[in-house]
């Protein structure tokens, strides 16, 4: 080994400390994590903080559910509790954890049960996994339970087994920052015992729960599925541990993965798959969404939207791209990213002709990326398309556009008609198809649908001759089926053209943006100005109203007279997504009552700023206008927090000048002092100390 070798990467020394001082500020948290209900992990939780609280630790109880289990109860003796806060929803009220009370309270270590909660609606966050987030990023130490049917990378595997669905999860990042995970284990036989003695559920839904989840087989494979899983999790924690120097070669992620997404509800069990993979591989991973511009309605959205946000929350990187050719899309981003496993879902059904012709997205990647192992996983539950996808296509033309077609056509048939003597009929069909041919060329597959069988009906109704000789008749429908065979392959090869056309418009046009925005940031004299530059430039591309609130002096959030900050409840929201450095409010699972939408401005170094969106129409953010507006973001972020860089090192070089210049005054100054001490001059002495008083003061209101 040579001696470059031997010395430490700076970045990767750098990250390793910035790391070890981000958990030395944070809480710790320690998971209870069980097969089932009933196993005894509030029981052990309890146990443990009875014995933290005679150590002398400030323990806390936040959330605790007995489930009207006596000795559980017992166990809380002598333990303060945080009393529980109502929220109104639906005319109806519901006690839920009061995550102000416990970060004004501050304890040492906080009791928050049953973390695969999820809040009433009017909480802060939707899911109880996101308060012991903000908890943990204030200092407080969590103690928590977990069954293991909530982590989020299993769910579709235990759902297969117990035959059950599973709404309440857990995104294994939160599992993989526990600092202790507790295995509450408990045989399948004694559980079941405990069943039936009433320590489980009460009264009929023991005997609910012994018919349905809680029988035995069942129990045996969630049990091992827990052991599995806890042993993975303390082999991946074991390569955490040796330093950089000591860790040989073979400990370092050699693979990178690549899941690709989509708008089906199967993409979420290939999220799934790809974050257990790379989990054991102790690799990064990243979750590829190709936009083809097919048509998606509401609810396709909304599965998307759900798809992304899975990602995210399991650890992945999310990217989006723009392009009608989906293997090449892949294909494009794998290499960029140096992927070596790609993963895709396998379809229930292959078209035949796309099978007779190796067309599918399978055969492009297998001969494409053929240095790239691939996964292929197949869908256990067949999810069927709504009837509605079925019917007639959609077209988006305008009314007009099938009225301007109209006459083209009737247009074109008088003049064809008044020439039908010298050309005949079927010189008058070569000419309806070239008039078809340059509609193609101006409108999409709606307009040239309807010209294509409107011409047709004209052709065959009003200028094929009436004849009595079949073979004749036979050849004027072949005649005319390959004319609108012609006109339909026409329109739909212009349709894409235009498509991609339309791809590479939407794509030169946020690089636009995005050029222009660094633009205005070198060009700005100062930062309000590339500020005001950058949000006018926004609200001009996005269907809404931009502002950013920076960092004040005080280190908060300065709103001046911003007006998507008008009122307490918006400034509170940004002023949380400033401290935590989440997004939050409209669109998003935290506080999405609000009227905006907040990103952080997160640097290099610390959150420096808060970007605020609003829309003005009802639908929801797409997912291309929110990496947009992430990517911007982080543009801005970074020229603010080296803007704030420049002057905080400004200030520094300006009071090394004023000490300078002070130190230069004061030692005429000592010796006038000293010369009237001397001479016992107290005139002298008193205006001495008093031109001293006057500098000192004139420093401090310098600096």
């Amino acid at each position: 080994m040579t001696e470059d070798e031997d010395k430490p990467n700076p970045e990767k020394l750098l990250k390793k400390i910035m790391h070890e001082e981000g958990l030395r500020n944070k809480g710790k948290l320690k998971i209870f994590l069980g097969m089932a209900a009933g196993v005894g992990k509030t029981f052990a939780m309890l146990e443990a903080a009875q014995k933290l609280k005679k150590a002398g630790v400030d323990v806390v109880v936040g959330v605790i559910k007995t489930h009207g289990r006596q000795e559980t109860a017992q166990l809380l003796d002598g333990l303060e509790i945080i009393p529980e806060k109502s929220i109104i929803y639906k005319e109806s009220s519901f006690e839920e954890f009061d995550i102000d009370r416990a970060l004004q309270r501050n304890p040492q270590t906080l009791l928050i049960d049953e973390l695969a909660h999820s809040n009433v609606p009017g909480s802060r966050h939707l899911k109880r996994w996101q308060d012991v987030m903000e908890i943990l990023s204030a200092g407080i130490n969590v103690y928590t339970t977990l069954n293991v049917q909530h982590i989020e990378s299993i769910k579709d595997i235990i759902e297969q087994i117990a035959g059950i669905t599973i709404r309440e999860t857990v995104p294994d990042q939160i599992i993989d920052k526990a600092n202790f995970i507790e295995l509450i284990d408990l045989t399948p036989e004694e559980l079941l015992l405990r069943l039936k003695e009433g320590k489980v559920y009460l009264g009929d839904q023991s005997t609910l729960a012994a018919r349905h989840f809680f029988q035995e087989d069942r129990l045996t494979a969630l049990r091992e599925i827990v052991l599995r899983y806890t042993a993975d999790k303390v082999d991946h924690d074991l390569k955490e541990l040796p330093s950089e120097n000591q860790r040989s070669d073979t400990w370092k992620p050699r693979e990178r993965l690549l899941v690709a997404i989509s708008d089906s509800p199967h993409s979420q069990k290939l999220i799934r798959t790809a974050r257990r993979l790379a989990f054991n591989l102790d690799a990064p991973w990243i979750a590829l969404h190709v936009d083809t511009g097919k048509f998606l309605d509401e609810e396709d959205q909304a599965t998307l939207a759900k798809n992304l946000t899975l990602a995210r929350e399991l650890g992945g990187e999310v990217i989006t791209i723009s392009d009608t050719d989906v293997a090449k899309a892949i294909q494009r981003i794998a290499h960029q990213k140096g992927v070596t496993q790609i993963i895709i879902g396998r379809p229930p059904k292959h078209l035949l002709f796309d099978f007779l012709i190796g067309n599918t997205l399978i055969d492009h990647l297998a001969r494409d990326c053929s240095d790239i192992d691939l996964h292929v996983i197949r869908q256990t539950i067949v999810y069927k398309p709504k009837k509605s996808k079925w019917h007639l296509p959609r077209f988006s033309s305008h009314f007009t556009s099938y009225l301007f077609v109209s006459l083209f056509v009737f247009t074109l048939t008088i003049i064809n008609w008044s020439f039908l003597p010298i050309i005949g009929y079927q010189i008058a069909g070569c000419i309806f198809l070239i008039g078809i041919l340059i509609l193609s060329l101006s409108f999409k597959k709606g307009p040239i649908f309807f010209a294509s069988t409107l011409y047709a009906l004209i052709w065959i109704f009003l200028f094929t001759p009436l004849t009595q000789n079949q073979s004749i008749l036979r050849e004027d429908f072949v005649l005319l089926a390959l004319y609108f065979f012609t006109a339909i392959c026409t329109g739909i090869l212009t349709d894409r053209v235009r498509r991609n056309s339309l791809f590479l418009i939407k794509r030169e046009r946020s690089i636009e943006v995005l050029y222009d925005v660094v633009q205005d940031i070198t060009s700005s004299q100062n930062v309000q100005q590339a500020l005001a530059s950058i949000t006018q430039r926004l609200n001009h591309v996005l269907d809404g109203w931009c502002e950013i609130a920076i960092k004040g002096k005080d280190k908060k959030l300065a709103f001046n007279s911003l007006s998507l900050f008008k009122n307490e409840k918006e400034q509170a929201a940004a002023s949380w997504v400033f401290q935590n450095n989440k997004e939050a409010g409209w669109s998003t699972s935290t506080l999405p009552a609000c009227q905006n939408i907040y990103i952080p401005l997160s640097g290099l170094k610390n959150v420096v700023g808060v970007l605020a969106y609003h829309t003005n129409t009802n639908k929801k953010l797409s997912v291309e206008d929110k990496n947009f507006l992430y990517t911007v973001s982080q543009q801005v972020a970074h020229y603010l927090e080296h803007s704030f860089d420049e002057e905080k090192t400004h200030q520094i070089e300006q009071t090394k000048e004023i000490d300078k210049i002070y130190q230069s005054i004061q030692k005429p100054l000592i010796k006038i002092k000293e010369i009237s001490i001397t001479q016992n001059n107290k005139d002298l002495q008193n205006a001495a100390e008093e031109i001293f008083l006057l500098l000192d003061k004139d420093k401090r209101r310098l600096s």
